[in-house]
């Protein structure tokens, strides 16, 4: 996710493009074991949280905070914001584990977008 947002050199696209591949990757069987399933339940909640903070919270800190300095984003505390955008996103990826349906991971990318879009300064 970092990677892909790092081949981009505006911040809004950066951000919006993380975000977007979050979802795609957790689409991963692999990737949804490790993450979803044998992460939580072998380190515990609260260590595999407290990783989750160090990095992927990390990256949406610094991402959100370079755009409401430069007022791309709306001016907010950010650690509401960003827990609310990580929630957001874990639990779309934990419901994107269990469905069937191959459109899910497009509405799901959809409603994303959305929901960013509403964080952007007038």
């Amino acid at each position: 996710m970092a990677a892909a947002a790092d081949a981009h050199d505006d911040p809004w696209t950066q951000l919006t493009v993380g975000c977007q591949e979050f979802p795609t990757a957790t689409t991963d069987p692999d990737i949804q074991r490790v993450m979803l399933v044998d992460g939580p339940a072998v380190l515990g909640w609260s260590q595999w949280r407290a990783m989750d903070e160090a990095a992927s919270a990390r990256h949406l800190t610094d991402a959100l905070s370079s755009l409401i300095d430069a007022r791309i984003t709306t001016p907010q505390p950010v650690a509401p914001l960003v827990h609310l955008l990580s929630g957001a996103m874990n639990e779309a990826a934990l419901w994107l584990a269990s469905s069937s349906d191959p459109e899910d991971l497009d509405h799901t990318k959809a409603a994303l977008t959305q929901l960013l879009q509403a964080l952007r300064a007038a």
